[in-house]
Order: C-alpha cells, then sequence, then structure tokens
C-alpha cells in the first residue's frame, strides 16, 4: 500500500537542486548585475536609480559615436572604461532628476523590479553594443534572452516601463 521509496525523495531533492544550479550558472551575470545596482541605490539612496537608468540611456549614443579608436590605448578594457566614463558624466549631469521624479523613497519590492530592469537594460547595452564577449562568455540561455534585436528593444523599455509603475510614491 505505501509506495512510498526514501530515494524518491533523494532523486526529487536531485533534479530540483540540479535545476536550481543550472538556472543560477545561466542567469549568473544578470543576478551579479542586478545585486550591484540594488547594492548601489540603497548605499546612495533609492532615489538615485532613475539618473542611473537615465545616466544608462545617454550613455548609448555618446559611446556609438564616439569618433576616436580606442583599441591602441589596451583595447575591450579602454573601452569598456570609456563607457563607464560616459556613464558617470551623463549620471553626474541627471543627479538632479532625483528631487523631480522620486516623490519619495521607494519601497523594497519596486526597487527589486527597478534593479532587475536596470540589469537587464545594463547587459542589452553589454551584448549588443560594448565588446564585453571579450572578457566574459555568456551562457546560451542569457545570449538568447538578450541577444536578438527584439529583445533589445524590450529591455531597451522594460526601465522605462519600471520607472513610470515603480517611482512613485
Amino acid at each position: 500500500m505505501n509506495d512510498f521509496q526514501p530515494e524518491d525523495v533523494g532523486n526529487t531533492l536531485q533534479i530540483i537542486t540540479d535545476m536550481l544550479v543550472n538556472l543560477s550558472t545561466d542567469f549568473f551575470a544578470f543576478l551579479v548585475v542586478a545585486g550591484v545596482i540594488a547594492a548601489f541605490a540603497f548605499y546612495f539612496g533609492r532615489d538615485r536609480i532613475v539618473p542611473l537608468v537615465a545616466a544608462l540611456y545617454a550613455s548609448i549614443p555618446l559611446f556609438m559615436f564616439f569618433p576616436y579608436d580606442t583599441t591602441p590605448y589596451g583595447g575591450v578594457i579602454v573601452t569598456l572604461a570609456l563607457w563607464l566614463g560616459f556613464v558617470l558624466l551623463s549620471m553626474i549631469a541627471f543627479s538632479g532628476l532625483a528631487a523631480f521624479i522620486a516623490s519619495g523613497s521607494i519601497g523594497l519590492i519596486k526597487l527589486v523590479a527597478l534593479s532587475a530592469a536596470t540589469a537587464g537594460l545594463v547587459l542589452a547595452i553589454a551584448i549588443n553594443i560594448l565588446p564585453v564577449e571579450q572578457v566574459y562568455t555568456f551562457s546560451a540561455p542569457t545570449k538568447a534572452l538578450f541577444d536578438t534585436p527584439e529583445m533589445f528593444f524590450l529591455w531597451l523599455a522594460a526601465p522605462l516601463i519600471g520607472i513610470f509603475f515603480f517611482s512613485r510614491g
């Protein structure tokens, strides 16, 4: 009558553990970037995530139309540093946005949602615009989620939608 076997529990737990490990390794870059953005928002204030998103948007055309070649000066590292410099300068320029857009501190769940959308934007920029593949090899599921033009557009739109819904106090 009792068909319960202890090895069935072990097999089920092994399958669940394997699924979680595969999921976390496939989206490790996304989890790390989302964690860094959430830590940034906690450290500098939750209202600073909107200027960060604005700086990311501003850095795209600034980087794409930068007229000078950076490859003789160090290749990929200099190119990534140039993009980060554009993000930093844009963030300084947009730092006044926090007072106008965020009417108060956003909650933890809203912060996690905005961090995830912003992390998606960062990875979409990294995969589609920056030469980050020479530094870090993304897994096939991660590339499938960010590499196509349709997904790039959706990740460009995701932070805007998140700001519209979640940045209100």
